[in-house]
């Protein structure tokens, strides 16, 4: 599991083609317009170009630690393994096993669980928030090959049902 502190190391992992354009895009859209005026405004993280990207990447923002700011890093699942370390809150399953459970156990209703558009084409990568004290979460990407074992349409779905009935 990749594991992000930053938009810094976000970045860096982006031009050393360890991460794609499209979770770079996310992060920096989240931190858009965090610190002082960007260059223009954007409606949709897909607008980001990487002038967009390397303008961020030379802000203040991109070094503040993403715990303090979003309230959690950011990690970017790589094998099914990683998958066993993405939990969810469950009270009942937590009360039974004395933990929480993770996202292959039971369906699981996150803050956020959606799969990230495409400029073109069906999805590629899905997120999984959950938003664990008031600055926020952590956040999970997903790529495609693992969202049956991570049971991502359940998880979806489950989110879904609870912040849209």
């Amino acid at each position: 599991m990749i594991v992000i502190h930053c938009f810094t190391e976000a970045h860096h992992l982006y031009t050393t083609q360890q991460i794609s354009l499209r979770l770079i895009q996310d992060q920096a859209f989240v931190l858009w317009g965090m610190d002082g005026q960007p260059v223009q405004s954007v409606a949709d993280a897909l607008e980001l170009t990487d002038d967009d990207i390397g303008w961020l990447a030379r802000q203040p923002i991109a070094e503040a630690s993403y715990a303090d700011i979003l309230g959690g890093n950011v990690y970017v699942c790589e094998q099914e393994a990683d998958l066993l370390k993405v939990e969810g809150c469950d009270l009942e399953f937590g009360r039974r096993h004395g933990r929480w459970p993770n996202i292959t156990e039971v369906p699981l209703a996150f803050d956020d669980a959606r799969f990230l558009p495409e400029q073109s084409g069906a999805p590629r990568w899905a997120l999984l928030l959950t938003c664990w004290n008031d600055a926020g979460g952590s956040v999970y990407y997903l790529p495609k090959n693992l969202w049956q074992a991570a049971r991502l349409e359940e998880h979806v779905g489950a989110t879904d049902t609870v912040w849209n009935g």
